[in-house]
């Protein structure tokens, strides 16, 4: 008897000291682990832990907030109908009409903003993944390291990478599909620039804001650009100024075109210096970029100073100790948006977001400028382009969404994601105990999922079918499309973009710092500043309205020249048709089939082919 009672004991001593070992090595059970703390996937993270799932954010970084809070990108990008209406939805409505307001505007209001969206949500910061059970196609646990080095393991039901370099895609080996290197046709991979947010301080912006109103349409478009614009809070545009501006290191580094926020009191933050060549999987390539960019920091704070109304006292105010991240790579998903989806204003049944904004691809290695594809209506964004097609229970986020290179350029923006993944969240709850997993809705169950974001939340995702702009295009241009060949005007022209043609005047390139030339119904159309002035023009000026370019040249600077030519506008930049520019100047032009360059003489040499 006395030996049975032994043996019982030690049973329960070994049970004992085993469960403290599994505790010792494991955080337990929750249904939803979210790898990274990007704004996107917290709004699925409080939605979900609302509405009573046990949620855990694990943070690879010592810092939380990602691009919003360590990048310091707190210039909010709203997103529009082609009637001027907002799309935004949802919980992130609330902080854009906080920031319209004036209550959240510098760091630490969205730090405020960002501690009360996880309130009472578990985020343990500075971990290190090591490793990630998968059993029968799903991930079963995920095993991490913690700041004090101490091994932890999470089991859950769903997991989520809501980072900016794919950290828990990377643990699962997930090969990556082709990005903008493809598009370019290079054979290293390719991303679209990171950003290094500007911070300034002792700027007037009332002044800035007056003068720029004063000005009638004529003078505000030669000096700022067709579409710049300026208001008590926010400024956009400014090609003119930027193009102006000779970066110390041009081939890290590139000014784009102001997007400028007033935080009151003095204080701007403007997002425009893109930084090329990052790899946010990569620290080092993160630190060379940023060093890169403060490298530049006071030659654009004088730039500024010379160039903008204003901005005379304007002085540095700090820098962000990370980078806005724009993409990393693509991952396959149960389905992968393409341009045409976007373009032509598609709906899902499982839609989870409604999206807007431009296709704009930013620039990189191979296309410094970038370009934009066309402006959506609106278009549905399915659940299925957040679920990762090698694994049932791994959701995507934000920079993650299943879309191509192209479509990416829209499907990133951030009030797209943020509303896909609160309504994820949502669905999770309403699937719990289900036994569904999110790979097995039915078309019934998203219906009755719609219906309760309606009823509920406000939130509408079926607005029916956005304008189709690509209604009549062949199949062979919708292809077109999809590559990113075909730009959409905005008068329904399409513009062939790649190839990329190279212009020469006098046997000397003409480097054009906004865009690069298009073709149009055969036609070359090129910005008017850059060819003009390869041309010897001073002062353009250009009346929209009249499609007026006025301009003097340095032999005669008194004499005021006027040519009537057809214009486009493209990315905020006036484009005229190069062979009529040249024409007028009395220039021959020459096209290069085989190499796609055209070259303009002032003295004609050697015949050649003409160019259109």
């Amino acid at each position: 008897m006395r030996k049975t009672v032994w043996v019982g004991a030690l049973l329960v001593l070994a049970a004992a000291l085993s469960y403290a070992g599994y505790r010792y090595m494991s955080d337990g059970k929750a249904d939803l682990v979210i790898i990274g703390t990007e704004l996107e996937g917290m709004y699925m993270a409080k939605r979900a832990h609302d509405l009573g799932l046990d949620v855990a954010v694990l943070e690879t970084d010592a810092d939380v907030g990602g691009q919003l809070l360590r990048g310091e990108m707190i210039y909010l990008d709203e997103t529009f109908d082609d009637k001027g209406n907002s799309l935004l939805q949802g919980s992130i409505k609330h902080l854009f009409q906080e920031y319209y307001a004036g209550n959240i505007r510098k760091l630490k209001d969205f730090q405020a903003y960002f501690n009360g969206l996880v309130r009472g949500i578990p985020i343990v910061k500075q971990v290190s993944l090591t490793a990630a059970e998968q059993v029968d196609g799903a991930v079963r646990s995920l095993t991490y390291k913690n700041a004090k080095g101490r091994t932890r393991t999470l089991e859950a039901d769903y997991f989520v990478d809501n980072t900016d370099n794919g950290a828990l895609i990377s643990l699962l080996g997930v090969q990556r599909k082709p990005g903008l290197e493809a598009l370019y046709q290079n054979p290293q991979k390719e991303y679209m620039s990171a950003t290094y947010m500007m911070k300034f301080k002792n700027v007037d912006w009332q002044t800035f804001y007056g003068q720029f109103w004063k000005m009638n349409k004529a003078e505000r478009m030669t000096m700022y650009g067709p579409e710049t614009y300026v208001d008590a809070n926010i400024a956009y545009g400014f090609p003119p100024i930027v193009a102006r501006y000779e970066p110390k290191n041009p081939d890290k580094v590139n000014l784009r075109g102001l997007n400028i926020l007033n935080q009151k009191d003095g204080e701007i933050i403007i997002n425009a210096l893109q930084v090329y060549d990052v790899d946010p999987s990569d620290p080092e390539t993160v630190q060379r970029a940023i060093a890169y960019a403060r490298e530049e920091m006071p030659r654009i704070r004088d730039h500024l100073k010379k160039h903008i109304t204003g901005f005379q006292n304007i002085e540095l105010n700090g820098d962000p100790d990370y980078l806005y991240i724009r993409e990393y790579d693509h991952y396959p998903t149960e389905y992968t948006l393409e341009a045409s989806d976007l373009l032509s204003g598609e709906m899902f049944w499982d839609n989870v977001s409604i999206g807007g904004y431009f296709i704009d691809i930013q620039g990189s290695r191979s296309n410094r400028e970038g370009f934009a594809i066309g402006r959506p209506d609106k278009y549905g964004m399915p659940l299925r382009s957040y679920l990762l097609k090698e694994a049932d229970n791994v959701i995507l986020t934000g920079k993650l969404v299943g879309a191509t290179p192209v479509a990416y350029g829209s499907a990133r923006i951030q009030p797209n994601g943020s509303l896909a993944a609160e309504s994820i969240g949502v669905l999770l709850a309403r699937l719990e105990d289900t036994g569904i997993g999110l790979k097995q809705v039915t078309p019934d169950i998203m219906s009755a999922f719609q219906q309760q974001m309606r009823e509920t939340y406000g939130v509408e995702l079926q607005p029916g079918k956005g304008n189709n702009k690509i209604e009549g295009m062949s199949p062979e241009d919708i292809t077109e499309l999809n590559a990113g060949h075909i730009t959409l005007l905005g008068n329904k022209n399409q513009a062939r973009t790649l190839p990329f043609i190279r212009v020469y005047y006098n046997n000397t390139e003409v480097k054009f710092t906004a865009h690069k030339p298009v073709i149009v119904d055969g036609k070359t159309w090129t910005p008017v500043e850059e060819l003009m002035s390869a041309f010897g023009a001073q002062r353009i000026r250009i009346d929209l309205d009249r499609s007026e370019i006025q301009y003097t040249r340095a032999d005669d600077p008194d004499r005021v020249r006027t040519i009537l030519a057809p214009i486009h506008i493209l990315n905020n930049r006036v484009l005229v048709n190069l062979r009529e520019i040249s024409d007028l100047f009395g220039y021959k032009t020459y096209w290069d089939n085989l190499n796609r360059v055209i070259t303009i003489y002032s003295v004609e040499p050697a015949t050649q082919q003409p160019a259109s």
